[in-house]
């Protein structure tokens, strides 16, 4: 089953609902409650996150942003950033056109293997997750690789 929620709420309520969820939401053995957020640059937020989620939720943790992520799809980088709109100018960069709110799977889905080769060689076992610029949402797209029945677009 894949649920996606983007709630209006902090980073540690998204884990308390995904916690709550998994504790009350009838799930198959072998199914993951993920949820995918920025680090923002703030190791205590981060150290938070990864408390709070404890062993039930899975997190695939982006620095400074989500749109690393994107960006890996297009092209290498490991330079630091320093801020989230410094990779949000990156990724319009390689993508001319593209913009927050209309982002589409379209524009990045042949680069799904790109961006798991690239944030996987920044970050090997997905845990680093205040290096400058990193990403483990590769550790999701390779779960839902491995739980599949080939029928996914990832």
């Amino acid at each position: 089953m894949l649920d996606v929620v983007n709630p209006e709420v902090d980073h540690l309520s998204v884990i308390d609902e995904a916690q709550r969820r998994w504790r009350v939401d009838d799930y198959d053995d072998g199914d993951e409650v993920w949820c995918v957020l920025d680090t923002e640059l703030d190791r205590d937020l981060a150290e938070r996150m990864l408390s709070t989620a404890g062993g039930e939720v899975q997190l695939g943790l982006s620095t400074p942003c989500f749109d690393f992520w994107l960006l890996l799809h297009h092209k290498e980088h490991r330079a630091p950033f320093q801020s989230a709109r410094e990779v949000e100018k990156a990724v319009k960069c390689a993508l001319p056109g593209w913009s927050k709110g209309s982002t589409r799977f379209a524009d990045f889905e042949a680069g799904v293997d790109d961006a798991c080769r690239r944030a996987r060689a920044i970050d090997p076992k997905g845990n680093d997750h205040m290096r400058n610029p990193s990403t483990s949402v590769w550790r999701l797209v390779e779960s839902i690789r491995e739980s599949g029945d080939g029928q996914h677009p990832l």
